[in-house]
């Protein structure tokens, strides 16, 4: 049975009118009176009849409208799952950006690949984010895990998966090692670094703006993702990074301290048309599992 004709049958159904129910499916009167003709011949019986009050449907109809609808989405479903197989013979591309975060998408990859048997993950290094947004959008990669915010004008998906918060690393012999917490007042006399995980020059002075401290000289600079742990460790700088990320990096060399004042950064799997949405998905969970 063609699913269209049931999509155009429901639709009917719920308007109860033909020329609304047409509106909806941005098809023409004629066009959606003939599908739910040819629906009829199909089935075998009157769905649909006419009176004052618009559009009604016979018993035959209540019956189909009851259950197409489970039809229709079960199909759907179906069909996602068939295309999602289809999709595992190939390797899903995941983009690591930067290279320096490719320990962390290997647990990524292996969660992924223990969630949907069958599924080979390949890592792709991209040295900066903004690097690995461009091999996204040449198609190099099919998915990849980007902090926001994202541009508004590119065509890959975007599934936020959570919110990072943001934490100062520094010498165990700094002035400030001893504290639970931190503010960005307190930050206002220090050199402060960034980790270079932007995708745009827009956001990366958006973060910087964000992030500078009351009364501060300057704005934080922005260095590779491996500099900062360095210039921290050698009291040259305090670096400001999401947690997800400076708990990572770092080493007893160093201490983590939550910045408490400072804005959430958005996180999200950013995904090519082409990638399965159901491994697309599957990907989110795996970040989310492996952040957590």
């Amino acid at each position: 049975m063609n699913t269209r004709l049931l999509e155009s049958f429901l639709a009917v159904a719920a308007e109860r009118n033909i020329t609304r129910a047409a509106g909806r499916l941005h098809i023409t009167q004629q066009t959606l009176s003939a599908q739910i003709r040819n629906l009829e011949r199909e089935i075998g019986a009157a769905l649909l009849v006419r009176d004052s009050r618009g559009v009604q449907l016979t018993a035959a109809g209540k019956v189909l409208a009851a259950g197409a609808g489970r039809v229709v989405t079960e199909l759907s479903a179906l069909t996602e799952q068939v295309r999602a197989a289809d999709a595992i013979g190939e390797p899903l591309r995941v983009v690591a950006c930067p290279r320096a975060s490719a320990l962390f998408m290997n647990r990524v990859a292996d969660a992924l690949e223990t969630a949907v048997p069958g599924t080979r993950v390949e890592l792709v290094g991209a040295r900066t984010v903004a690097d690995g947004l461009r091999t996204l959008e040449a198609g190099r990669a099919d998915a990849g895990f980007l902090w926001a915010p994202l541009p508004t004008d590119t065509a890959l998906r975007q599934d936020p998966i959570g919110t990072d918060s943001w934490v100062a690393a520094l010498s165990p012999g700094h002035r400030l090692a001893d504290r639970e917490s931190l503010l960005l007042a307190d930050l206002a006399a220090e050199p402060l670094v960034l980790p270079a995980i932007f995708v745009s020059d827009r956001a990366e002075q958006y973060w910087r703006t964000a992030l500078r401290p009351p009364a501060a000289a300057a704005s934080p600079a922005v260095h590779d993702v491996e500099d900062g742990p360095i210039l921290a460790a050698r009291r040259r700088a305090v670096w400001l990074a999401p947690a997800s990320m400076g708990r990572r990096y770092v080493d007893g060399n160093l201490r983590v301290i939550p910045v408490a004042d400072a804005p959430p950064i958005d996180v999200s799997v950013v995904s090519t048309s082409s990638a399965p949405e159901r491994l697309s998905a599957e990907l989110a969970g795996a970040v989310q599992a492996t952040l957590s």
